[in-house]
């Protein structure tokens, strides 16, 4: 059975526009070996999955093909704050519906 990673990490670093260069630059690891995680040849350990996920703001579910949603996941060791992940992936009526209730 084919895994889904490398095809949904080629989506989630395309949809956010970085190069494989630069995904791996965040990741701190060098662009062949990133670049081997994309190809298929070479699956990140449990620790690089989580960063993968943190960096490109999905599950490690959707990555390995668990879910079809690419839902964020609210990493403690996350760089950014929880209330900007959260404006992500809220609609614009939903964030009005928030705001009403937090200011209410």
């Amino acid at each position: 059975m084919e895994s889904a990673l490398p095809n949904n990490l080629r989506k989630q670093r395309t949809r956010l526009g970085l190069t494989q260069k630069e995904a791996a630059t965040k990741l701190g690891i060098g662009s062949a070996s990133y670049q081997r995680y994309e190809s298929g040849t070479r699956e990140p350990n449990l620790e690089t999955l989580c960063k993968l996920a943190d960096i490109f703001n999905t599950s490690t579910d959707y990555l390995l093909g668990r879910s079809r949603k690419s839902m964020p996941t609210f990493s403690e060791n996350s760089k950014d704050d929880k209330w900007t992940k959260l404006g992500n992936i809220l609609s614009t009526s939903e964030k009005e519906k928030v705001i009403k209730a937090l200011t209410d």
